[in-house]
């Protein structure tokens, strides 16, 4: 699939431009997953929100929208006391019968895991940038190392009493670049914290922003080979660095402002974003 720019665009850069200034907006937030961090003014519960919220982004937005609707009600809408007071042995019962239905189903047992992990990490660090930036180096080209160490240290932590170590579902909603993941749902959730604008919150401002990698999925991806940002055929780490990089052309400072316009060109488009 090859993708014609439109005739009154004299470049890709120019098109591009024109879908992300068009697509980000205010308007766009209570469509998207976003919504669950802007619901809060407390950075504490923003980022808190904007994790657990990136990891059910996955399926129809729809279904997405409403599970994480779902699970902020089991939270009662106070994500960072939820996670910091959680108590696996409480919400036992109250999340067996949670499943977000996506293209691989989330389970309620894999969200418990989860939220012990995050409870751990807050009692070590307060906050979840404090872990994330101990592992930042500015010196670094992009947030590879910075995620990989992140990951790891999260999974690290010990698993809610009753499990034997970590379950491999868990290492899936929480997934390694080193691996080769393309790790969708955590560079959007990274794109959330680290950039700022009409949509973004940029939170951790010590992060460069431009050393964000795009979220991709088979729709960014589809479409990025359409517009001749990468030639591979798979959804991997380096499929995403290659359109990064491909987008830092554009925008050195700033590529991954257009995922904004990716997503605007699949509505343009109608390929059913």
């Amino acid at each position: 699939m090859s993708i014609k720019i439109p005739d009154e665009f004299p470049t890709l850069k120019d098109y591009l431009d024109w879908l992300f200034k068009k697509y980000n907006t205010p308007e766009f937030i209570n469509s998207d997953p976003v919504k669950f961090v802007h619901r809060f003014s407390n950075p504490k519960d923003m980022e808190i929100a904007g994790f657990i919220a990136s990891l059910l982004a996955m399926g129809n937005r729809k279904i997405i929208l409403l599970s994480s609707e779902r699970l902020f009600n089991i939270m009662e809408d106070k994500p960072y006391e939820f996670v910091l007071n959680f108590d696996p042995f409480w919400y036992e019962k109250i999340l067996n019968n949670f499943v977000h239905f996506a293209y691989r189903n989330i389970e309620g047992k894999d969200l418990l895991v989860v939220f012990y992990l995050l409870k751990q990490a807050l009692e070590k660090y307060g906050t979840l940038k404090n872990l994330f930036l101990k592992h930042y180096d500015e010196k670094h080209p992009t947030i590879k190392q910075a995620l990989s160490g992140f990951v790891k240290e999260l999974l690290s932590f010990d698993p809610p009493p009753k499990f034997n170590g970590i379950p491999e579902s868990v290492g899936g909603l929480i997934p390694d670049p080193e691996k080769n993941s393309p790790c969708k749902r955590l560079n959007m959730f990274l794109r959330w914290m680290v950039r700022k604008d009409n949509v973004d919150v940029g939170l951790w401002s010590e992060v460069d922003k431009s050393k964000l990698i795009i979220p991709l999925d088979t729709h960014v991806s589809k479409i990025s080979r359409g517009l001749g940002l990468t030639q591979r055929k798979t959804d991997t780490w380096k499929t995403a660095e290659e359109i990064t990089n491909n987008l830092k052309k554009f925008d050195p400072e700033d590529p991954v402002k257009y995922d904004f316009a990716i997503f605007g060109l699949g509505i343009e488009l109608k390929h059913g974003y």
